[in-house]
């Protein structure tokens, strides 16, 4: 079973205008909610796909409640941890751009913290995958994931880490499976310059952090230059898709589900799974995640080389 971890869900309002002019009255053509947060995205895509997860996210007040009715309608299965402060809206407006304003999530009480290692250590088996993705709610300590990780792990888990910063690296110290940085949050990792075009340094790159940070598997995401997974046997690069950019948001997201997804039965057609999920993001607009039949139309497209 694959489950995922939002810790720091969202609902996500993308509002439609004309033109953002200052000073004066812009009205919307267009409002459209979406459940969101990393992990949650992770777990909808595995859905489009045909594939079974579960979400488990923390979520409160009336847009925690809008998360899972539209979670519901969509066949999502999830667990809530309810808290009692409001899940945090994001705000993107589009206009000949996006705007897009992440708003801060609440602080979250001890016993709620707990309660998420009380409800993983009862669903989760030896053997599941499970993928933690995002931010942590404001005040958390990033040494959470650390010792939420290293549980996992006890348990007899599989662990896909995808994160930033402090939150990143303290991950990382309990040594994950697998993470998915993309060129960007490898870049800070390290506290190197990466060229996010040059496929050989970001393999030679990935394979220094699978050796530091003792790790199986490593996903670079390259943008719209393509992508690059490494082990430490091998490492591969799958070129990008031109195609006409709608929207890019989730395109990360998209792309770890498609890898997780298959990624045991063989790595290679998960990785090229992974790069049609992740291509097909920019044919939706707005933060409307990849669909299957965009998915299933790109993936003999997707060419991928030995490096």
């Amino acid at each position: 079973m694959i489950f995922t971890l939002t810790m720091n869900p969202s609902l996500d309002r993308y509002i439609y205008i004309d033109q953002l002019i200052p000073d004066d009255t812009n009205r919307a053509k267009k409002l459209v909610d979406y459940p969101a947060g990393k992990g949650i995205d992770v777990s909808r895509v595995i859905k489009e796909l045909g594939g079974v997860s579960v979400a488990v996210a923390l979520l409160g007040g009336y847009n925690g409640r809008k998360i899972e009715e539209m979670l519901d309608e969509e066949g999502v299965i999830y667990s809530s941890v309810r808290i009692e402060h409001e899940t945090r809206m994001n705000i993107i407006l589009e206009e000949k751009t996006q705007y897009r304003m992440s708003m801060p999530g609440a602080s979250v009480k001890r016993e709620k913290l707990q309660k998420v290692f009380d409800i993983l250590h009862s669903l989760v088996r030896e053997g599941d995958t499970i993928v933690i993705s995002g931010s942590l709610p404001k005040g958390v300590d990033p040494d959470y994931y650390t010792g939420l990780i290293f549980s996992l792990k006890q348990w007899g888990a599989t662990v896909f880490f995808d994160a930033d910063g402090k939150n990143l690296k303290a991950g990382l110290e309990a040594e994950p499976y697998c993470i998915k940085p993309n060129t960007h949050e490898l870049s800070r990792l390290l506290d190197k310059y990466i060229d996010e075009k040059d496929k050989y340094l970001i393999s030679k790159y990935a394979k220094e952090t699978l050796e530091k940070y003792k790790l199986s598997e490593i996903l670079v995401s390259m943008g719209k230059y393509g992508s690059v997974y490494a082990n430490w046997d091998e490492a591969y690069y799958a070129y990008p898709i031109k195609l006409e950019v709608r929207s890019a948001v989730g395109a990360g997201d998209s792309f770890l589900a498609g890898y997780v997804m298959k990624y045991e039965e063989d790595k290679l057609e998960a990785f090229r799974l992974a790069n049609a999920a992740g291509n097909a993001v920019v044919l939706t607009p707005g933060t409307e995640l990849c669909k299957k039949e965009d998915v299933l139309e790109l993936l003999p497209k997707i060419k991928i080389e030995k490096l």
